[in-house]
C-alpha cells in the first residue's frame, strides 16, 4: 500500500510540480551522457559582427544571391536560409534576384511569421516562389517554460517546419527532442563574408544542408538551448534539428508503461526490503534499499539515455523518496510499538528499572535476549495445600485466590528489583541477579522472602477468611533459595517465547522448598545464599542428613519455623551441583 500510494503521489507530482525539474535532469544527462550524433551533415554560413561592420545590416538582398550560387556551385546539398524577407526591400531588381536564386528545389527559405490564412509571409508570398520550384518553411520553436529550447514541431502554424523540409522528415511529428550535437559551436561554421568572396574550404558544406543564418549578438537570435554552454544563434539551433531528424531521431520519450514500470518500482523497492527484513532491521533496511533504489534508478535512466530512450528522472525518484519515508515511519512506528510490547511484557515478569536497563542495552528493540551466564539467587516459592484446597472449592474461587496469591509473590519479587522467570501451578520461580546482573542479589531475594513471610502471605490469609474460603487458616508456603551460577534468557519458538532460568542453582532451589512438605519450616538456603546475605539472619537450626530428589549423596539441612530460616550445608552436595550445572552448560 505505501509503495502504491507513493508511485500514485509521485505520478501526479511529475505531471505537475515536477515539469520543471525533469526537464533539468533531461538536461543533465544530455550533458553528461552526450550519445548524440555529430554534425556531420550540416554546416553554418554565419552572418557575424564582421559581416555586419563591413556590409552593414540588412544586406542588399542581391548578396543573399550571390551567397547561395556561391553554396550550391560549392557543392552543398540543400540550403536553408534562416533570415527573414518578409517585407519588399527598397531595390526591386535585388528582391528579383533573390527569388530566381531561391527559385531551386535545393534552396529552404525560412520565416516566422504568416498571413491571416496561414500563407508564410516571405518576399510579398511564398506562392510564386513554390511555383518557381523553391519552399518555404517555419523557423519557429515551441518554448518551454523556463525559456530553453529542447525540441521541435515538424509544422507550426501549418507550415512545415525548416528542419523537416530540408531533411525531408515528416511533418507530423510534435515535439521531438532535439539532439545536439554539442554546445555552441558544434556546428562546422563558415562566414558569410568567406562565401562571398570565394575564400572558403568547400569541403565545409559540400554534401551538407548548410543554415545561413545571424550569428551576431547584436541581433539578439540566441538563446539557451538543454546542451548549455551558453547561448546558441538561431541558425545553430537549426542545423542541430536538421542533424537530429536526418539521424532519425535519436531521443525518443520513454513509453507510458515504461515510465510506469518506473515509478512502481521507486515506490515498492523500500517497502518491499522492509516488509522481508527481520523486524528489528526494518528502519535500517528501508533507508538502505531506498538510497540504494534512487541510486540504480538514476543509474539505469542513464544508460537508458545512451540507448536514445528519456525517461522521467524526478518522478521516480519522489517515489523512492516517499514510499521510503512511508515504509520507514511505518517501520519506527512498528518498532517503538514493538519495544513499547517488549517493555510491558517484560514489566510483568521483571522490575520496571530493570526492563529499562535491558531495553536500553538490547538498543534496537528485538525481543530476543542473549543467553547469559550471571552469578544470581533463585527463590522458589510454593503454597502449601493448595491442591487439597483446589479439590473442595469452585474452580472460579480457586482462580481468584491463585492470581492473588501469585500477585502477591511477584510483587514482593519485582519491589527488590527480582525477575519472575515462570508460575509452575501455585508455585512461583523467581530470580535475583538475572537477566540485569546485581552485586546485591541474595539480600535482594532475602527482602522478597521476608516481604512474602512477614507481609504478605498474612494479608492473603485474611482476605481468604473474609471470602470465606474454607480451609485458608493460616495459609503457609515452602520456600528454597540457592545462590549460583544462573543460564538465562529467552527461550521458545517463532510463535511462543518465554523468559527462562535454568542450571544447578535452580534445581537445587526448587528440591529446597520442597523439603518442607516433610519437615517444618517456611524458607529453606544455602551456606551460599547465607554468606551473601547482607542483612542479620535468625538463628539457624539444623536437620540432619537428607538426600534431595534426583541426588545421590546426603546433605545436611538446618530447618526453622516461619521466622527462622534453614541452612544447607555439604561440601560433597556443592560438588555435585557444580557437576551438574556444567553438564547442562555443555
Amino acid at each position: 500500500m505505501i509503495g502504491l500510494i507513493a508511485a500514485l503521489l509521485a505520478a501526479g507530482l511529475g505531471a505537475t510540480l515536477l515539469a520543471g525539474p525533469e526537464r533539468d535532469l533531461a538536461d543533465v544527462r544530455l550533458r553528461v551522457v552526450g550519445g548524440t550524433p555529430p554534425a556531420t551533415d550540416v554546416a553554418v554560413v554565419a552572418i557575424d559582427e564582421d559581416a555586419i561592420e563591413r556590409l552593414g545590416f540588412p544586406f542588399r538582398r542581391s548578396l543573399h544571391a550571390d551567397a547561395i550560387r556561391a553554396l550550391l556551385d560549392a557543392g552543398a546539398r540543400r540550403v536553408v536560409y534562416d533570415v527573414q524577407f518578409s517585407e519588399p526591400s527598397a531595390s526591386p531588381a535585388a528582391d528579383r534576384a533573390l527569388l530566381r536564386a531561391a527559385a531551386d528545389r535545393r534552396v529552404i527559405l525560412g520565416t516566422s511569421e504568416t498571413f491571416t490564412d496561414g500563407e508564410p509571409d516571405v518576399l510579398g508570398g511564398a506562392a510564386a516562389l513554390r511555383r518557381s520550384g523553391g519552399a518555404v518553411g517555419q523557423v519557429l520553436f515551441p518554448l518551454d517554460d523556463d525559456g530553453v529550447w529542447r525540441r521541435f514541431d515538424g509544422e507550426v502554424f501549418g507550415v512545415p517546419h525548416v528542419a523537416a523540409l530540408a531533411a525531408g522528415g515528416s511533418a507530423d511529428v510534435r515535439g521531438r527532442w532535439i539532439a545536439f550535437a554539442g554546445p555552441p559551436g558544434a556546428v562546422p561554421t563558415v562566414p558569410f563574408v568567406d562565401v562571398l568572396d570565394g575564400h572558403f574550404d568547400r569541403s565545409a558544406v559540400r554534401d551538407r544542408i548548410v543554415v545561413v543564418g545571424v550569428t551576431a549578438p547584436v541581433e539578439q537570435d540566441e538563446h539557451p538551448t538543454s546542451i548549455g554552454g551558453g547561448l546558441m544563434s538561431g541558425p545553430e539551433i537549426v542545423a542541430n534539428t536538421v542533424q537530429t531528424v536526418l539521424a532519425g531521431y535519436p531521443l525518443e520519450d520513454g513509453s507510458p508503461a515504461l515510465r510506469w514500470i518506473l515509478l512502481l518500482l521507486g515506490g515498492l523497492v523500500a517497502p518491499l526490503a522492509a516488509a522481508l527484513a527481520r523486524p528489528a532491521h526494518r528502519l535500517t533496511v528501508a533507508v538502505g534499499a531506498g538510497l540504494v533504489a534512487a541510486g540504480l534508478l538514476t543509474a539505469g535512466t542513464f544508460l537508458l539515455f545512451r540507448a536514445g530512450v528519456v525517461t522521467p528522472l524526478a518522478a521516480p525518484l519522489v517515489a523512492v523518496g516517499l514510499g521510503t519515508a512511508g515504509a520507514a515511519a511505518v517501520a519506527y512506528r512498528h518498532e517503538v510499538r514493538g519495544r513499547r510490547r517488549l517493555r510491558r511484557t517484560f514489566e510483568r515478569f521483571v522490575a520496571p528499572d530493570v526492563a529499562a536497563q535491558l531495553l536500553s542495552d538490547r538498543g534496537d528493540g528485538d525481543a530476543a535476549l542473549p543467553s547469559r551466564n550471571l552469578p544470581a539467587t533463585m527463590v522458589f516459592c510454593d503454597l502449601r495445600g493448595f491442591t487439597t484446597l483446589a479439590d473442595t472449592t469452585d474452580p472460579e474461587r480457586v482462580v481468584i485466590l491463585l492470581n492473588r496469591y501469585l500477585a502477591m509473590v511477584s510483587d514482593a519479587v519485582l519491589e527488590q528489583g527480582g525477575t519472575v522467570v515462570s508460575f509452575q501451578g501455585d508455585g512461583v520461580l523467581a530470580a535475583f541477579g538475572v537477566p540485569a546482573p546485581s552485586d546485591d542479589h541474595a539480600t535482594r531475594a532475602w527482602r522478597a522472602v521476608r516481604t512474602i513471610l512477614d507481609r504478605g502471605l498474612p494479608a492473603l490469609s485474611r482476605w481468604a477468611q473474609e471470602q470465606r474460603y474454607v480451609g485458608t487458616e493460616g495459609l503457609r508456603v515452602g520456600i528454597g533459595m540457592h545462590t549460583g551460577l544462573v543460564v538465562s534468557g529467552l527461550v521458545g519458538s517463532e510463535r511462543r517465547v518465554e523468559y527462562a532460568a535454568v542450571g544447578a542453582t535452580t534445581n537445587v532451589a526448587a528440591r529446597l522448598q520442597g523439603l518442607g512438605r516433610e519437615h517444618p519450616g517456611a524458607v529453606f538456603l544455602t551456606r551460599e545464599t547465607a554468606t551473601a546475605i547482607v542483612d542479620p539472619l535468625p538463628p539457624l537450626r539444623e536437620l540432619g542428613p537428607v538426600t534431595l530428589r534426583g541426588r545421590a549423596v546426603p546433605i545436611v539441612v538446618l530447618v526453622g519455623d516461619g521466622t527462622s530460616p534453614v541452612l544447607v550445608e555439604d561440601p560433597k552436595f556443592e560438588a555435585e551441583a557444580d557437576q551438574d550445572f556444567g553438564e547442562q552448560t555443555t
